[in-house]
């Protein structure tokens, strides 16, 4: 039974993977890239305390206006670099044109799929321990009776009839 759920752990890894995947490229094809002025110089994203060390990577953001057929559009974008009112930069908005949030890379989605993969086998362990635990105190359980029952026999062999 152990045995057999490695590979229901394995198939569940790939399976979302190639889900994530399919979703990723949904996202992406429904997705334009296009230019917008800054507004404002960058600051923080408002959820960082101003006098906080943020680590690499964190998100600052700024009001940015695109142009568009109908009209300009203006937003508070999140920007991976500083930078300073009148620069232009790429956003990614939707076939609806709104923001979108960034779309996972495939080394995200595997990373993911990885994590999935590991629940799985942490799900695995947990089975194969919930299999085995029992199991082997049965087996423990079953010797000792026949151990006593085995004394008790000898000791019936050593009393002298009647």
């Amino acid at each position: 039974m152990i045995l057999l759920a490695i590979p229901f752990a394995a198939a569940f890894g790939t399976t979302t993977h190639t889900r994530l995947e399919h979703q990723a490229l949904a996202l992406r094809a429904g997705v334009q890239q296009v230019p917008a002025v800054l507004l404002d110089d960058t600051h923080p994203a408002p959820d960082t305390p101003e006098d906080a060390l943020r680590p690499t990577g964190t998100k600052d953001s700024a009001r940015a206006r695109r142009s568009t057929p109908h009209g300009e559009h203006t937003a508070v974008v999140p920007i991976d670099t500083p930078a300073k009112a009148g620069q232009t930069i790429t956003i990614s908005i939707g076939a609806d044109g709104k923001l979108t949030g960034p779309i996972p890379s495939s080394r995200q989605n595997t990373a993911l799929a990885a994590t999935a993969a590991t629940a799985a086998c942490g799900v695995w362990a947990l089975s194969a321990g919930a299999l085995l635990v029992p199991t082997t105190l049965t087996r423990k359980l079953l010797h000792r009776k026949r151990l006593r029952q085995c004394a008790y026999e000898w000791k019936q062999l050593d009393t002298p009839p009647g």
